[in-house]
């Protein structure tokens, strides 16, 4: 009986075993013959969870990631734009690698190798529709014209109180179109999340940034100049020139050299000639006999010497300098404003025959004389004229005469005072046929009194007035028809 029981036992174990390894071979046949088209349990292809998956399984989840591609591209002022993969048809190609894998991995025993996790990479094609993409990118917000914005140079600023200073760059936002197109492409087939524009340099840049030596330079001259401060006194009124005129005539060019326009120095020395020259001037005089006179003509009057002020006073402003500066004159007069003439002056009335020299205010000579012969038309000219010069010892030269004289002083190129000693008589009608060649002929004493205190650029007043004659009209201009030429 115990043998017996002994035998049923084991056949019974001998078929459970039998069971067992005949379920673990059916299992291990499954799984051999699953795994020769499924890649392994924890399998990661290109990041893809491609567990248990076939080839075109595996193939469609990647496929399927590339379309859910969103690439993220950063911009300036705030603005953001996403290109989708699924918008422009992205997809992936495969060369048989995905196929190769599977073979590679059939090489292994899947029992060793079922359990553990496995990473591939393998190499794909990244595709796309060039056409969508292109469409896609002309719609980014960088390129819309309300958000273009010009950059703009670091650049002196306009003229303040406290002179210029540099104003930074301004990097704008305005897109390189090529650049960022590449960038982009590059960005899709590397399946970057994001692109920042600014750290790819797809933007214009400023040529000229804050620190550019050449700028810093150009702000230095330029606070240079605009210190410059000259001050013009013409008697009771000033001209004051200083940076905020100056700074209307500084530029800066394209290689960052300060200019200077020289057409502005022109135009404020042309005012400073319209304002205050005298020269020719109308003037209104008040005679010794009362009388109230319109005096035209002559040479008299503050003459600028334009060019060279012009000259010197750029020179003054590029050297900043900061003076009291006169003019430079072809010629002067004896005071500033509306009476040029001043206290010092001679007065000289050929109706007369008469003249006044005044010296401070004060009346020092009066005297007869006789000028210019009417009846040969060498009448003196009226107008206001300055003294040219002083000389003693004269030669007064013409086509028919050559007069030595003690005492000359000029005031109308080859017309002046001088000493007359061939004459007995002076004043009254004398020069209506005898007169001079133009000159006013002076007692000797008088010519010397006049030569001891007048002084180059005294003003010589020559007028007629009617009322103020010395003789007979009608008896002197009979004399005037009647006597022939001499």
């Amino acid at each position: 009986m115990k043998k017996k029981k002994t035998s049923k036992g084991k056949k019974k174990l001998l078929y459970g075993g039998v069971g067992v390894f005949s379920s673990v071979l059916l299992v291990y046949l499954f799984l051999s013959f699953y795994y020769n088209n499924h890649f392994y349990n924890n399998t990661m292809i290109n990041g893809i969870d491609t567990s248990n998956m076939t080839v075109n399984q595996a193939e469609d989840a990647i496929n399927a990631q590339v379309k859910s591609y969103i690439l993220t591209l950063e911009e300036r002022s705030g603005l953001s734009d996403q290109i989708y993969g699924e918008n422009i048809d992205l997809h992936t190609t495969f060369d048989g690698s995905i196929k190769d894998l599977l073979v590679e991995q059939n090489g292994f025993a899947w029992t060793t190798y079922l359990f553990k996790s496995h990473e591939f990479k393998i190499s794909t094609m990244i595709e796309y529709d060039k056409s969508l993409l292109k469409t896609y990118f002309d719609r980014l917000k960088c390129f819309d014209k309300s958000n273009v914005v010009e950059p703009v140079n670091a650049h002196i600023s306009e003229y303040r109180n406290n002179g210029y200073e540099i104003i930074p760059e301004d990097p704008g936002a305005k897109v390189i179109k090529d650049k960022l197109y590449k960038a982009i492409k590059k960005s899709i087939t590397s399946s970057e999340p994001s692109l920042s524009l600014e750290k790819a340099g797809c933007y214009e840049e400023p040529k000229i940034d804050s620190q550019y030596p050449e700028l810093a330079k150009a702000l230095k001259d330029m606070n240079k100049i605009a210190g410059t401060k000259i001050t013009y006194e013409f008697g009771d009124a000033t001209e004051l020139l200083d940076g905020n005129q100056i700074s209307k005539w500084l530029f800066v060019d394209d290689d960052c050299t300060v200019k200077l326009d020289a057409n502005g120095v022109k135009e404020y020395v042309d005012y400073i000639g319209k304002t205050y020259n005298s020269f020719g001037r109308v003037r209104t005089f008040q005679t010794s006999y009362g009388d109230i006179l319109e005096i035209k003509g002559g040479d008299y009057g503050w003459w600028l010497n334009r060019t060279t002020e012009v000259f010197e006073l750029t020179q003054l402003i590029l050297d900043g300098e900061q003076l009291i500066r006169e003019p430079v004159y072809f010629q002067t007069a004896q005071k500033y404003g509306p009476d040029d003439i001043g206290d010092t002056y001679v007065e000289v009335n050929l109706t007369a025959q008469h003249l006044f020299f005044y010296k401070e205010g004060s009346l020092i000579l009066e005297s007869d004389f006789v000028s210019g012969n009417l009846s040969k038309n060498y009448g003196t000219p009226t107008g206001t004229y300055p003294i040219q010069y002083r000389e003693n010892d004269a030669t007064l030269k013409g086509e028919d005469y050559s007069t030595p004289v003690k005492y000359w002083m000029p005031f109308n190129v080859n017309i002046g005072f001088h000493d007359a000693p061939w004459r007995k008589k002076f004043g009254k009608d004398i020069y209506l046929t005898k007169g001079s060649h133009g000159c006013i002929n002076m007692p000797p004493a008088a010519a010397k009194k006049m030569f001891e205190n007048i002084k180059r650029g005294v003003a010589v007043v020559v007028y007629e007035l009617e009322g103020t004659e010395s003789y007979d009209i009608e008896e002197d201009k009979s004399m005037i028809e009647t006597t022939p030429p001499q």
